[in-house]
């Protein structure tokens, strides 16, 4: 206890004003237009010059219930810790800390170690007075006590607007608007549109291409389509997250996790508040459920909207590393005896950690179709049981299919000229750029028009009217035929990343020369089960 015949207005040289919003009072600016910041200030001013000391101001012009979350208030913390101000004024002690027990003890040890008065309009706290510690731990602990007791309060109120389905999030997801006065989600159509084609690009792909999600955001970023977030590149995360969340089949989530110190966790299912139906959906559950079951069962390559994918793109690993392998193309010449020059294209498969492993391309590509044909023939009905991927050809193809195939193919060649001429249009493009992209989709669409006019000379027309109509017998199908049967270098890929669940490759010798590394390839496949042994 201080000694009385000195008072602690004599001992106080400098001290610190703070001022902060608390959310009472962004209620009552709301109600009353007021502004309590300034209603503080003004208070507060005229107080210290009873005391006709030197003083500093700090606002915080946000309110968090964390110190960690309110920076002007850290400062004022390390400015007092230092001995810059030797005091400090505020409102009300509430408006130190209404944190949890840790900040509670970080401002009181402080209060205590470094003797800072405490200065409110009511009264002075000197924490050498045992009487004032006292009221300070009471009031400290009664406002964190208050604060619980409002935010239990507004969680009970959440979780009953929760439970009728009424939206309780701060920000409505790409394709609805909040309608604040039924709460409920309502869809805006413009941005329901684009959410659908994120859909339909990812699980049908966009003229013969699959697209997943880095694909996907190179596409919408080229064509000028906005991110939700109003930013002209979309990321690989943002398409994601949109192809996973259940509120585009009309589901409100609520308390789904929850955050400490160590990130976020799930919580259990029944702690979590699902409602179904609650707003009109954007897809339909078919839909939604096959981006799902793609993403779930399908290991996607990452490669972008502009490139080809490869036949392993996305399937081999590294034995040493564990990081993925990707193909390198690289053009190499040699000087033949003639003087002559020959020049060749070197497809490398490397390791992504420099300098780890590097072996031939096709040299890994024939040993996949050595443990192709290992395998049995499978029926076309087993194939499509244990393998849902877009069906290839099954060895069935007719050519009513490979019309239905070009067509779409050629619709989606026709939206991108769309895009191209959108894009000139709004001066996205240059136009000698213009001139380029137009040529580049129109050669597409003439090489497209070509094949669909020699299929429809070739076809039989009454063959082309009742194929797919009448039984055929299925013959059976030989996995590495299957293989060699696509065209494509995408299609090939597909069926690979059907077949195979993992691939590691490691290698056992360094080459020396002309003499190629030599590797050994662990291969295990879906459709082990199937043939009821470990392959």
């Amino acid at each position: 206890m201080y000694n009385r015949q000195f008072s602690p207005r004599a001992l106080i040289k400098h001290p610190v004003v703070y001022l902060r919003r608390s959310r009472e009072d962004a209620e009552r600016e709301v109600r009353t237009g007021e502004d309590t910041l300034a209603m503080q200030r003004e208070v507060m001013e005229r107080l210290l010059r009873e005391y006709g000391l030197p003083y500093d101001l700090k606002v915080e012009i946000g309110s968090g219930d964390k110190i960690a979350a309110r920076p002007i208030f850290q400062q004022v913390l390390h400015d007092l810790r230092s001995g810059l101000y030797d005091s400090i004024a505020v409102k009300d002690i509430s408006r130190l800390t209404r944190g949890d027990f840790t900040d509670y003890g970080t401002v009181y040890d402080l209060i205590c170690s470094r003797r800072i008065y405490i200065i409110t309009p009511y009264r002075l706290y000197d924490p050498g007075n045992a009487n004032d510690l006292r009221q300070i731990r009471f009031e400290l602990f009664l406002s964190r006590e208050e604060f619980e007791v409002i935010r239990e309060r507004m969680q009970g109120a959440k979780y009953a607007y929760a439970m009728a389905g009424k939206f309780m999030g701060s920000t409505p997801a790409l394709g609805y608007l909040f309608n604040p006065k039924t709460q409920h989600l309502e869809i805006a159509p413009r941005e329901a549109e684009l959410v659908r084609r994120i859909f339909a690009l990812y699980i049908n792909g966009l003229g013969g291409k699959e697209m997943g999600y880095r694909a996907i955001a190179t596409f919408l970023t080229r064509s000028g389509v906005p991110s939700p977030r109003g930013h002209a590149r979309w990321t690989p995360t943002t398409v994601r997250k949109i192809l996973q969340n259940p509120v585009y089949v009309g589901e409100i989530r609520y308390r789904t996790g929850s955050v400490h110190k160590g990130g976020r966790s799930d919580r259990e299912e029944d702690e979590q508040i699902v409602v179904t139906s609650a707003h009109e959906p954007i897809v339909s559950t078919e839909v939604f459920e096959q981006a799902q079951t793609k993403a779930r069962q399908m290991r996607k390559p990452a490669t972008p909207f502009d490139r080809e994918t490869s036949e392993l793109s996305g399937l081999i690993r590294c034995g040493k590393c564990q990081r993925a392998m990707v193909k390198q193309t690289a053009k190499s010449s040699y000087q033949k005896k003639d003087g002559s020059v020959s020049r060749y294209y070197k497809e490398m498969l490397w390791c992504t950690t420099v300098g780890c492993t590097y072996v031939s391309y096709r040299a890994v590509e024939d040993a996949i179709l050595f443990f192709l044909r290992q395998l049995p023939a499978l029926s076309p009905s087993e194939l499509r049981k244990h393998w849902s991927a877009p069906n290839p050809t099954w060895g069935q193809t007719t050519a009513e299919d490979e019309l239905a195939h070009l067509l779409r193919q050629r619709s989606e060649w026709e939206k991108r000229l769309t895009f191209v001429y959108r894009n000139y249009e709004s001066g996205t493009y240059s136009e000698p750029e213009f001139i380029s992209r137009r040529e580049e989709v129109c050669s597409q669409i003439r090489q497209i028009d070509l094949l669909i006019s020699r299929l429809r000379q070739s076809a039989d027309p009454a063959a082309m009217e009742t194929c797919g109509r009448s039984e055929r017998p299925a013959r059976p199908v030989f996995l590495h035929e299957l293989y060699r049967s696509q065209q494509a270098a995408a299609a090939k890929n597909r069926l690979l990343r059907g077949l195979i669940e993992s691939a590691t490759l490691r290698v056992s010798a360094k080459g020396r020369g002309r003499r190629p590394p030599a590797f050994q390839l662990e291969i295990a496949f879906r459709l082990a089960v199937l043939f009821g042994e470990s392959l």
